[in-house]
This record gives structure tokens, C-alpha cells and sequence, in this order.
């Protein structure tokens, strides 16, 4: 009954925004501005308010009313959006408890992927929020617009585009624990037909940890430096070329995980988080056709990675039955992908396209064998293709009602092959689709109903088949061979959304009620042998995740704005059984929180003095399908003081005020001689409290 209540209170709440948008529209004396947040990564510009699907986008003044510096702190405010670390950074995204945790020998297939500009940045992350436009958070099936990358969903960042007036700006930033940041970015006119923007950021810090064996507080330090380029050529009155270049230098430190469970480790042989990127990307916007525009995009991206960590956590000689490995990962990624979509005219809402891409990544691992008892390495090789053909059409049915149907069908081809001999082809072809039904209330209200289908790919588990023939025991090499290979999952999404604004823009609120029905679904498993862990997918037979989803802005008082999100999510695993044979059926799915919310208060002062007060609160979570270790609840306080003065903002700031320890990844096993390798819950913590100085200059 409590969850009914809430439910039907939420939905109310934005079916009275459309009640109050119709009466003060029919009172008004004058017509007021409507908020048009314009959506940049659908197959075209529409508005959030009329864009059937939950979608939330963030802003600029949204990254900086949060503090956030990095991804990390911008996502605690997204309903229904988890993320999991288990390195210097969270580069693996849940999108209503639907998503992947880790990446160690074999290559995955992300259920959310991310795209920064248009180029695919799935599974290495996001180093920088600096001269970001917006960040789109789509939740949901999105496989007619993404493909395989977006079974869940999609992350899309927009950066800055350049302009014909010169514009600049340029940001520093102190913080504890010896933390800076220097970011810029300028844009100007070349002549009438060229411009360019330059945009530049470094963040360094010591990180949160203190190695006492070492004695140093820089073991799991930040030094990242990201850059980007572009070019706008207007070529003619219809022709718009644009050049985009990326380069990324991550060197940071990974040092979390301590025997004593918290933030102070006994690593011997820190380990190591870095990665090198460049992506070049090419687009063009055709406008010269009668029928059609026509939208062509061409990118590259070349990743070097190298992920590495102190096995043990510990240091020579703790215990006498202590032991001393270390495990990494150097991954070189190329990739290329091309994109062409025709974008019908005038009256003819429709939109037809196809997609190819291509994915090289060579693995090298340098491990602890420990059945030969020695030093190894470990060397495989994926490739993958794509090719797809999608399409989608809307029709106008009157009084306000449309119909919106897409399809999309994608055949993967993936060839692996590594240092144990096995060498293997698969390949599938999978579909997705969506059908909604809108109803435009107003010009600031809409209500839809949403059907939508995503996948993922299946594949090869190597790393399975490798100690399937290593390992002399029948028992374990049958139970390994028996997962060889792990099937592509679906996802079917079934939702209901209100969205809904006041004439006058004093209240803006969403809400999405979902129900999603997983197929063969995709979960992690492991097999552990003393100190000796294999990872695999598994699949289980099926898995249920519903819930809701409310984002609601309400201006108090001209001076006064409350900004509140919330979800409440309920997921459980069907027919997955581990290898000691526990049955999973009827749990929760990992990193799925019950419940998570955001709410943030923003005071005027006076004409330049503002002062924020942030909540983000966040249920315990499983951190994995293959045991029952918890989180505990996230309750994170964020306070920002702002002074603003002509061109100049200073800023003062505290993330996680309260200073409260809180997990970011966990693991269940025993890793501690001292105590005779009692299982424990191991947690990464998230960063604790954070205080800082920003100053801002735009010209």
C-alpha cells in the first residue's frame, strides 16, 4: 500500500502541474516563456518536455550548483543512475539497476554506454565536465537511436560548440587533500565561414587514501589532463562541416582496497589507473535536399589503458602465511564507426539511416599463474564488427495525439583468439524497437505511453576456457567448459510518463512509472580457489526490474528554487544459480538501490550572493549477483556560497560535508593472512569531504 501511495501521489503531483499549466493558461493576460531544453542526442534537436522517454538533462549551471569536478559527483543527483569504481575513477554506469561493474580479461558489451561529442567512450570513462554543454542521461531501452551500447540506456555528453564571436572563459580550483584544477576554453571567428574553440583542463590531487606502509598520501593520487579542438566550417548556405579532436593523459594511481577496511592501506606495489586517448570525429549537416537533411558522421578513437593493483593489498613479510602478487592489464582499443541518418522534412517526421563500426582491442596481462606457480602472461585478441540499418516514423493523429514508431536491426561479427590457443567466431543478428503514444496537453505538457525492446551482444569467456585447460581438476575444467560461451541478452521496457510546467515556469516536473522484463540476462560470476579467482559471464534465465522516476523543479519564491529528484526502484534475479550452488532467484540485482534522491535548495541573498544546500541520499545496494554483500545508505550533504560579480564568480564549497563513509564497489572473500583469510566485505569508499575555492572569469 506505502508503495501505491507514493506511486499515485507522484503521478498526481504531475497531473496537477498540467491541471495548474491549463488554468493559468486560460487566466494569464499575457502569454508567458516556455522552458524549451532542447535534447541534442535523439536523431534530432527536440524538447525535453515532448521527447517521449525519461530523459534528464543537466546543464551547466546544474554541473556547477553540485560542485562536480568529475562524473562521480554529477551522477549522485540522477534518479535511478548508479555507478561502480573499483578503480581511480566510476567507469561503469547502472541505469535503473541494469549495467556492468568491471572489466578484467574478457572484452564486454556495456548495457550504458557513453558518447562525448559523438564518439564512443563505452567502458574508459569520463575524465572532465570542463566546457561540457549538457550531460543527457536517457533511461531505458534507447537501441533504435544506439544500438547495442544503450540496453539500459545512454550517457551523451555535449561539449561547447564554436562560435563567431569571440568568447572565452577560464576557471581555477583549490581543494583539501592537495586538489587543483586549472580548466579554459576560448572560441572565435577564423573568417565567415571558419571558427574554432580550444578547451583545456588539468585536475590533480593527492586522493583520499593514506598508504602506511609507504608512508605516503598519494598512492591513489589524480593527474589528469583532457584537451579538445574544434572547427565549424560553413561550407555553403547548406553545407556545415564540423572537426572535432579529443586527447586525454590519465596518469592516476589506484590504491583503495585495505585490509583493515578502511581508508588507510598496506600496499606494497601500488597499483596504477592510467590511460592515453585521442579521437578525431568528422560531421556533416546537409540541408541542400528537398526531401530530406542529411546527417553523415565519421570518428576514430585510439585508447591505450593500463589498469593495474596490488593482488595481496598488503606487503612482504605481514604474515608467514602471507603471499605477494600483483595483477595488470595493458589494453590497447581501436576503433572507427560511421553514421549516416536522412532526416525527413517539413511535414515528414521520419528518419532512416545505417551504422557501421569496428573494434580492435589487444590485451596483455601480467599476472600470478597460480597453478604453474609462477609469473605469467596472459595475451588475447578481439575484434568486433558492426553493421546496422534503423529507421523511425511519427505521425500526426490530431488533437495533439502522435504516434512514434522505431526499429532497429544489428548484425555483430567477433573473432577472438589468445596466448591458451582458443580461438573462436560468433556472431548474431539482434533487433530492437520502440512504440509510443503521446498526447501534447499543452505546449509545456505531455503525457506518453512507451514500448521499447534493447540487446547486447553475447560472446566468449576466455579466461574460462584458459583455466578449463590449466586447471587438472575434471570437476572444475567440465563446470568451465560448461561456460564457454554466454548468449546476448534483451530487454523489453514497458513505461508510462507525465511531463508537465506552470505558465508561468514556476513548477517543471516529470514523472516515469517503468516496468522492464530482462531475457537471458547477462550477470557476472566467479570461481574462486583459495586465492585464485576466475571470472566469467553466466546467464540467468531472466530478471524483473520496475519502478519510478520523478524530477521536479518549483520556484518558492523569487528569490527561492527547490530542485528534487527521486526514484524507487524494486529488481530480482530469476534462475541464476553460482557455482557453489546458491540460488539466487528472487534478489536483488547488484548495484540496484530501493531508493535514491536529490534535493537542492538554491537562495538568492542578494543581486550577487547565492548560497546552495544539497541532500543525496541513496539505499544499500548488493555489489554483486554472485554474493550478498551490501553497501550501506549514502546520505551526502553539499553546501556552495557564490558570488557573482560582472564577469567574475568566486565560489566556495563543500562536497560531502558531513564527511560520511560510503562504498563505490565492493567484494566478498578472504584476503587477510593476519586473520586466517576470513571472508569480509572489502569496500572502495567514495571521496569524503571535500572543501574548495573556485574562481571563474568569462569574457
Amino acid at each position: 500500500m506505502r508503495r501505491i501511495s507514493c506511486l499515485s501521489l507522484a503521478i498526481l503531483a504531475a497531473l496537477s502541474t498540467t491541471a495548474s499549466a491549463n488554468s493559468a493558461e486560460e487566466n494569464a493576460a499575457s502569454e508567458q516563456a516556455v522552458e524549451r531544453i532542447l535534447v541534442q542526442g535523439d536523431f534530432r534537436q527536440q524538447q525535453l518536455q515532448k521527447l517521449p522517454g525519461s530523459i534528464l538533462v543537466l546543464s551547466q549551471q546544474d554541473i556547477s550548483r553540485q560542485n562536480a569536478q568529475h562524473l562521480d559527483d554529477l551522477l549522485q543527483q540522477a534518479a535511478n543512475v548508479n555507478f561502480s569504481a573499483g578503480a581511480s575513477r566510476g567507469r561503469f554506469l547502472q541505469i535503473r539497476g541494469i549495467g556492468e561493474r568491471s572489466e578484467f580479461v574478457d572484452s564486454i558489451n556495456p548495457s550504458v554506454g557513453v558518447l562525448i561529442d559523438g564518439i564512443d567512450y563505452s567502458a574508459l570513462g569520463v575524465s572532465s565536465l570542463a566546457d561540457v554543454q549538457q550531460v543527457e542521461i536517457f533511461r531505458g531501452p534507447e537501441a533504435t537511436r544506439f544500438g547495442a551500447n544503450a540496453m539500459a540506456g545512454m550517457l551523451n555528453l555535449t561539449s561547447n560548440a564554436p562560435s563567431f564571436e569571440g568568447e572565452g572563459q577560464f576557471s581555477s580550483t583549490v581543494a583539501n587533500y592537495d586538489s587543483y584544477q586549472l580548466s579554459g576554453a576560448y572560441s572565435n571567428a577564423i573568417n565567415d565561414q571558419w571558427a574554432y574553440r580550444l578547451a583545456a583542463d588539468h585536475q590533480s590531487s593527492d586522493g583520499f587514501v593514506d598508504n602506511s606502509f609507504l608512508k605516503r598520501d598519494d598512492t591513489n593520487n589524480i593527474d589528469e589532463t583532457t584537451a579538445r579542438a574544434a572547427l565549424r566550417y560553413l561550407a555553403t548556405s547548406d553545407l556545415t562541416l564540423d572537426f572535432i579532436g579529443h586527447y586525454r593523459d590519465i596518469n592516476n594511481g589506484y590504491d583503495v582496497f585495505s585490509l583493515d577496511r578502511n581508508r588507510t592501506t598496506l600496499s606494497d606495489k601500488p597499483g596504477q589507473d592510467e590511460q592515453q586517448s585521442r579521437a578525431l570525429a568528422i560531421k556533416a549537416d546537409y540541408q541542400g535536399l528537398s526531401w530530406a537533411n542529411v546527417y553523415t558522421q565519421l570518428s576514430g578513437l585510439t585508447a591505450d589503458t593500463d589498469y593495474g593493483f596490488d593482488e595481496d593489498w598488503s606487503y612482504e613479510g605481514i604474515h608467514p602465511d602471507g603471499y605477494a602478487t600483483t595483477d595488470r592489464y595493458l589494453r590497447q582499443r581501436d576503433q572507427w564507426s560511421l553514421e549516416q541518418r536522412f532526416l525527413g522534412k517539413e511535414q515528414a517526421n521520419w528518419v532512416a539511416g545505417w551504422y557501421a563500426s569496428g573494434q580492435q582491442t589487444d590485451l596483455e596481462r601480467q599476472f600470478w599463474n597460480w597453478d604453474l606457480w609462477q609469473a605469467a602472461q596472459f595475451f588475447s585478441d578481439f575484434k568486433r564488427q558492426n553493421l546496422a540499418l534503423f529507421g523511425q516514423w511519427t505521425s500526426d493523429l490530431g488533437d495533439g495525439w502522435s504516434l512514434t514508431s522505431g526499429a532497429r536491426a544489428e548484425r555483430y561479427d567477433d573473432e577472438y583468439s589468445d596466448s591458451n590457443g582458443i580461438a573462436q567466431q560468433n556472431d548474431e543478428l539482434m533487433w530492437g524497437g520502440k512504440l509510443s503514444l503521446s498526447l501534447a496537453v499543452t505546449d509545456s505538457t505531455s503525457l506518453y505511453l512507451l514500448g521499447s525492446r534493447g540487446y547486447k551482444a553475447g560472446g566468449v569467456n576466455g579466461e574460462a576456457l584458459g583455466k578449463a585447460q590449466g586447471s587438472g581438476v575434471d570437476e572444475l575444467a567440465d563446470y568451465l567448459n560448461s561456460k564457454a560461451n554466454f548468449s546476448p541478452e534483451t530487454l523489453w521496457n514497458a513505461e508510462f510518463g507525465v511531463k508537465g510546467s506552470s505558465a508561468d515556469q514556476a513548477i517543471v516536473s516529470r514523472v516515469a512509472l517503468f516496468a522492464m522484463w530482462r531475457d537471458e540476462m547477462q550477470v557476472n560470476s566467479w570461481v574462486t580457489r583459495d586465492q585464485s579467482f576466475i571470472g566469467f559471464i553466466d546467464n540467468a534465465a531472466s530478471g524483473r526490474n520496475h519502478g519510478l522516476e520523478v524530477e521536479s523543479r518549483i520556484q518558492l519564491a523569487q528569490s527561492w528554487t527547490l530542485f528534487a529528484n527521486a526514484a524507487w526502484l524494486d529488481s530480482e534475479i530469476r534462475g541464476f544459480v553460482t557455482e557453489e550452488g546458491v540460488d539466487k532467484t528472487g534478489r536483488d540485482q547488484a548495484h540496484a538501490p530501493k531508493y535514491q534522491y536529490s534535493v537542492s535548495s538554491e537562495w538568492l541573498l542578494t543581486s550577487n550572493l547565492s548560497f546552495n544546500l544539497g541532500l543525496q541520499s541513496k539505499a544499500a545496494f548488493y555489489y554483486s549477483d554472485s554474493h550478498d554483500s551490501r553497501s550501506e545508505q549514502m546520505h551526502l550533504v553539499n553546501l556552495r556560497l557564490q558570488y557573482q560579480w560582472d564577469e567574475v564568480q568566486l565560489a566556495l564549497w563543500s562536497r560531502n560535508a558531513l564527511d560520511e563513509d560510503y562504498g563505490v564497489r565492493g567484494f566478498y572473500f578472504g584476503n587477510d593472512p593476519r586473520d586466517g583469510y576470513e571472508p569480509h566485505t572489502y569496500e572502495q569508499l567514495g571521496e569524503p569531504r571535500r572543501i574548495g575555492v573556485t574562481a571563474s572569469y568569462q569574457f
